[in-house]
């Protein structure tokens, strides 16, 4: 079937774009409509302070070598304390904080044993995080 120009006798090869331009002025409006009611970025709100409130103290616990061979000195928030005081301290501490999250600071000197005592003593103490750090 061959098609030729300019005759109206034959079929014709011409494209109808009148309902494709019908379907892109809807799309046009559709979106023109929607567009202004998007959200342009999300509602958040910050925390405010309340006057008066008191912030929390991170909970320190210091392991230093001591001067004999082998020897641990414990402070727990700048006191010193014996290796029997610590868990009772920790309760004490952590039962008073909404924050519990215990700081381990230890000597590079000392061996694992008395950082993973310390770091059990503290778990079962209350407290939900632990963060291990070495001091020089």
């Amino acid at each position: 079937m061959a098609f030729t120009a300019g005759t109206s006798a034959g079929p014709s090869s011409e494209i109808n774009v009148t309902p494709l331009i019908d379907v892109l002025l809807v799309l046009l409006i559709i979106f023109m409509v929607i567009v202004p009611s998007m959200p342009r970025g999300l509602d958040s709100s910050l925390p405010q302070d309340k006057p008066g409130a008191v912030v929390a103290q991170p909970t320190v616990v210091e392991l230093r070598a001591g001067a004999a061979m082998g020897e641990v000195l414990y402070r727990v928030n700048q006191r010193d304390v014996t290796r029997e005081a610590v868990g009772p301290t920790l309760r004490g501490i952590l039962a008073a904080q909404p924050e519990r999250t215990v700081f381990v600071q230890a000597d590079r000197a000392l061996t694992y044993e008395p950082v993973a005592w310390v770091a059990g003593e503290a778990t079962r103490s209350g407290a939900s995080n632990l963060i291990l750090n070495s001091r020089q």
